[in-house]
């Protein structure tokens, strides 16, 4: 750099050089005619008067920009001024927030959108610390000005959505839901937000129009098929009155988008046998516990026999579980059909099976009424199964997967947290192991 630095200025004197030589070597005059009068002056004396006459207009003319420019520059100091102290206040303001004085912070935010009307970020800082102090009014007038950027508009309608939302509007919510979709189509929070509300809105009665398009089309395959799933569900359980056959489609709906909710399955099944439909309710309870073996399918299909002698109902129960029959679910389903067919040999060999897979509750209670009626005189046998079962805490039962708690019957909608298809029929506790005479602890965790 110092050299080419160096380089420029001898080429610069080695060209002034030349020029002196010049005016030295070829000296000569100017004359200048005018009005009747005539100048004549040296070359060099011209060309320095005309440097000199150049170098004062030149600094006329910036005396006279900087004095038509100053007032700009002095409006421009203080709107610079008001921006630095603005910021200095936003600063503040978000102390303030972090140390939970949040009444402070929404006066000295209130003062730094006075001194920066038009920002942005101020705006949104204003409608958060209105947020927390619980004022509602001003946030969303707040919110509402972020949507004239386009850069903000996103995060004002977050803002509306969730201050909606708190209010259980939701009919609101979807509104402007529909509007970020448009936004950010891609967003993973807004996509849970669609899906959550619309569930919502279900529950209270109302189904928006929900298709594949460009704003849902971020939604997983499997994501839109269970909340699709969910809708119908919800409008089966609704209080809109629903024809039969209509009925019937949803219940088919539900079953095609969500096989594994063996309530449906249920009440499918229950809907045939009103109808006498008994053909139809043997092939959708097939289908169902080749998929997810239940036991409460396996009494279903009691109940579409009913006409039968226990036997020939056993024989026909092992058609249904022909495709599962090693599960634990079809063990317990033959070895409850066997006990009422008074098949003891197959009913034992089944518990043995069943218990195989752990000691649960519901397995000793069947152990000890089989005891019980196989050897009505050896009451100590049934008695030593009903102690057994009475000293097992492990069952299987409808579970909530977010708070636990424990259900009768499957719920879509937990009544306890309000998480949404989280109940599921699986072990409560750790199982027991019968092996080789002895109870090994085993932890078995099974989802049917």
């Amino acid at each position: 750099m110092a050299l080419i630095k160096g380089l420029r200025f001898f080429i610069a004197l080695t060209f002034l050089c030349a020029i002196g030589i010049l005016l030295t070597s070829y000296p000569g005059e100017v004359t200048i005619g005018w009005f009747g009068y005539s100048i004549s002056l040296p070359i060099g004396l011209f060309l320095t008067c005309l440097i000199v006459t150049f170098a004062f207009f030149t600094s006329l003319y910036g005396i006279w920009k900087w004095l038509w420019s100053l007032p700009n520059n002095y409006f421009t100091h203080l709107k610079s001024k008001r921006i630095k102290k603005g910021n200095n206040l936003l600063i503040d303001g978000l102390s303030a927030i972090a140390a939970g004085q949040n009444h402070e912070a929404k006066e000295v935010i209130g003062i730094a959108c006075e001194l920066l009307p038009d920002d942005p970020l101020t705006q949104f800082i204003a409608a958060q610390a209105a947020n927390m102090t619980g004022d509602d009014e001003s946030a969303t007038k707040h919110y509402m000005s972020m949507q004239k950027d386009r850069r903000t508009s996103f995060l004002g309608l977050r803002g509306l959505i969730l201050q909606a939302k708190s209010k259980e509007q939701y009919k609101i919510v979807q509104e402007y839901i529909n509007k970020a979709l448009i936004i950010r189509p891609d967003s993973p929070w807004l996509q849970q937000e669609y899906l959550s509300n619309t569930i919502q809105l279900a529950q209270r009665g109302i189904f928006p129009k929900t298709e594949k398009n460009k704003a849902t089309k971020y939604i997983s395959k499997a994501d839109w098929s269970r909340h699709q799933a969910m809708l119908n569900w919800l409008k089966l359980q609704g209080s809109m009155p629903l024809a039969n056959s209509e009925k019937e489609k949803l219940h088919l709906k539900v079953f095609e988008l969500a096989p594994d909710w063996t309530e449906n399955v249920i009440q499918l099944v229950e809907h045939y046998i009103q109808q006498e439909s008994l053909s139809k309710a043997q092939k959708i309870l097939m289908d169902s516990f080749k998929l997810y073996p239940h036991r409460s399918l396996g009494l279903l299909w009691d109940s579409v026999f009913n006409e039968m002698e226990a036997v020939d109902r056993y024989r026909t129960l092992e058609k249904l579980v022909s495709n599962q029959e090693d599960h634990s679910e079809s063990q317990y389903c033959l070895a409850s059909s066997a006990i009422k067919a008074q098949l003891w040999g197959q009913a034992k060999e089944h518990l043995d099976k069943l218990l195989s897979h752990g000691y649960t509750r519901a397995s000793c209670n069947l152990m000890a009424e089989l005891m019980e009626n196989q050897y009505p005189a050896q009451f100590d046998l049934a008695r030593e199964w009903w102690h057994r079962a009475s000293q097992t805490s492990s069952d299987y039962d409808w579970q909530c997967n977010q708070c636990h708690t424990h259900f009768d019957r499957w719920q879509l909608i937990c009544s306890n947290c309000q998480s949404t298809d989280q109940v599921y029929w699986q072990e409560t506790s750790t199982a027991q192991r019968f092996v080789k005479g002895d109870l090994e602890t085993a932890r078995i965790y099974q989802i049917v």
